[in-house]
Formats: structure tokens, sequence, C-alpha cells
């Protein structure tokens, strides 16, 4: 799917739910409906006309890029000025605004400033269409994931006793850098110890691994535009029993949310179905995260997979699957994989090796 239909469905969308006109200032919204891929936009869908906002930097590139249907509005005042020319023309009383990529100032500053207009914060159907991929989307997806794998593949050649774990996170850099990527999805995490019984520990600086201690490594790659997401973790020297007892557990948990994985199931289901596994293993107040989130052009984005989640997952959805068991002060187990849905199951993305790993 193409810029215009992708932009052309949501104004369909829109249209169903009489929401115009519709502010988007989300810059990621805004680039899965029109490829604008700067830092300064505001996009205003009306209908058969719409309206791309930016400023001098970027007039060239954006007029390059968009479709006759979508005018490019140069910004030399504030943004309330501009979108008051822009209501006044279109003659309507009411302006719809993303609730979430909108600014409480710049909210203000629109009640305050669009005399005669309604101001009213909605859901964005945007982040809607943008959970089912398209084809194209997908293949990016897949080589964002094998450029992952074949980092992760790397990493064991490095990872041993006394490296510390600010070198192993500059090593996923380089590498994704130097095989076809702009930028890590976020920052790795690479946890050792007593580390990696936090889920989102910051990997350190000065910290050597030591011999005996498990890696938990969680890194992704932004491969034009799209993101992956992978963790693993590993053992260097050897295994405390206790590690490799809920390493066991987490395989087990992931797997069984994998095997349940397909069209029709909801994000609560498939969540509930790992952390049953843990749960009656002993390790529920151990696993306090949710089994994992939509990804995509953003990292995190949805559906996000929660047991108070009422979303159903759908064909062509890509997900993280990443059970964990985190026990304060000795360690931590995650296992991460991304997952297309299908139809009648779903396919594993991110194919590094699960079996429990001693470098």
């Amino acid at each position: 799917m193409n810029h215009i239909e992708r932009l052309s469905t949501a104004i369909s969308e829109i249209e169903a739910e009489r929401s115009f006109p519709f502010l988007i200032t989300d810059l990621t919204n805004i680039r899965y409906l029109t490829g604008f891929e700067g830092s300064s936009a505001s996009l205003l869908l009306c209908g058969t006309q719409s309206y791309f906002i930016s400023d001098a930097r970027y007039s060239e590139y954006a007029m390059s890029i968009l479709p006759s249907s979508v005018e490019f509005v140069l910004q030399k005042g504030s943004m309330p000025e501009i979108l008051h020319g822009l209501i006044n023309k279109i003659k309507s009383k009411k302006l719809y605004v993303e609730n979430h990529g909108l600014s409480l100032d710049l909210f203000l500053m629109l009640q305050a400033n669009l005399k005669g207009c309604r101001v009213h914060a909605s859901e964005s159907v945007i982040e809607r269409l943008r959970m089912v991929k398209d084809e194209e989307e997908i293949n990016l997806l897949k080589k964002a994931a094998s450029i992952t794998d074949r980092c992760f593949k790397h990493l064991l050649g490095i990872i041993r006793e006394g490296i510390s774990e600010w070198d192993i996170s500059v090593e996923v850099e380089h590498f994704y850098r130097t095989n076809g990527c702009r930028s890590t999805s976020f920052e790795t995490i690479a946890a050792s110890g007593k580390g990696s019984s936090m889920p989102h520990y910051q990997t350190s600086m000065n910290k050597k691994i030591k011999h005996g201690e498990p890696v938990l490594i969680d890194m992704g790659c932004c491969y034009k535009g799209y993101n992956s997401d992978l963790t693993r973790t590993v053992f260097v020297g050897k295994v405390d029993p206790l590690l490799a007892k809920i390493y066991a557990i987490v395989r087990e948990a992931q797997q069984t949310a994998i095997d349940r994985l397909a069209e029709g199931i909801t994000a609560a289901e498939l969540d509930t179905a790992a952390r049953n596994v843990i749960s009656a293993r002993g390790y529920g107040d151990f696993f306090g995260h949710s089994l994992g989130h939509g990804v995509g052009l953003d990292i995190h984005e949805l559906p996000t997979i929660r047991t108070n989640s009422g979303s159903v997952l759908t064909k062509n959805m890509t997900i993280t699957v990443e059970p964990g068991i985190y026990i304060p002060g000795k360690g931590g187990v995650r296992i991460e994989d991304m997952v297309l849905v299908a139809e009648n199951g779903c396919e594993v993305l991110t194919r590094s090796p699960k079996k429990m790993t001693i470098i």
C-alpha cells in the first residue's frame, strides 16, 4: 500500500466517524500517511483537500512528496494562527486533534485562539490502521529482524568474562550502523548478574561481566523506518541452578503463547496463556510487565498484549512475545521474539536460538 492509498483509507475512516477536520501532529503518523521524515510538521485532514503545515526547512522536500490532494502551507507564524486561517477558510466550527500527540500547552492555545471553533481531543484512527501491516511493511520488519538475528550471532562470538556491558552495547550499535541501519530502535540493554533482575536496566559503562553471571540482552534496529525487538539471556562460564530453572519456565511460557497465537485470539487471552505457565510454577509475582506490544514504525505501538486489553489480534499484526521472570538480588531471564499474526497461527520473525546457551 502506498502513501496515497494510506491517506485515502485514513480519510475514509475519519469521514465515517464524522471527525473532520482532523489535526495530526504525531510525526510517526504523518510519516505513515505521507512518507515525510522531517522533524516538524502537522497535517490537517479535511476530506477532498487537506493541508500539510511545515516551515521553510522542509518546503521543497515536502512539496516533492505530497499528492495533489494535500496543499503545502508554509508556517510563518504560530500554529494557532495558521490553523485559525485554515479553519476560517474551510468554514468549520470544530477541530479534532490527536489526544496523545498534542501537548497540553498547544491544546489550550488552540482553545483560546480558535474563536467560534470547538476543539475536541479524539483518539486517532491512524494508530488503528498502523496495527495491521501491509506487504511492504512486513518485508521491512522481516529485514530488520534478520539483521538483529545476525547481530546476536555476532555477539555470541565476543561475550566473555571481563567484557563490559557498555562494550556489548557499543558493539550492537556499531553492527547495526554498518549493516544498513540508521540507528538502534532503543538504547540497548545489556544487563549482567544481579542487574538482569531489572526488566529495563540501564546498561552500565563500567560493570564487567563475571564468571557464572547471566547476561540479558534486549536490542533492536531501525531499518528504513521499521523496528525490530529481540531479547535473549545467556550465561558466562556456568549457570546457577535457580536461573536454569526459571529459564526453562520462561521458554515454556513463551512457546505456550506462540502456540496459541492466531487471528481471533484477544491480547488478554494471549497474555494469560503465558502468565498461567509462570504462575503455576510459583513465579507469578516475579513477572510484572505485559507479555508484549505491537512493533512497526514505533518500537512500542498498538496493540498492547496485557491482561486488561480487549484488543483482538488479526492477520498481519506484528507483536512481541516476551515473558520474563526476575528475582531481585539474584538475576532474571527474558526471552523475546517478534511474531507476525497469521490466519491459522503465526510466523516468528526473529529466529535466534532459544536453547539455553553457556558461553
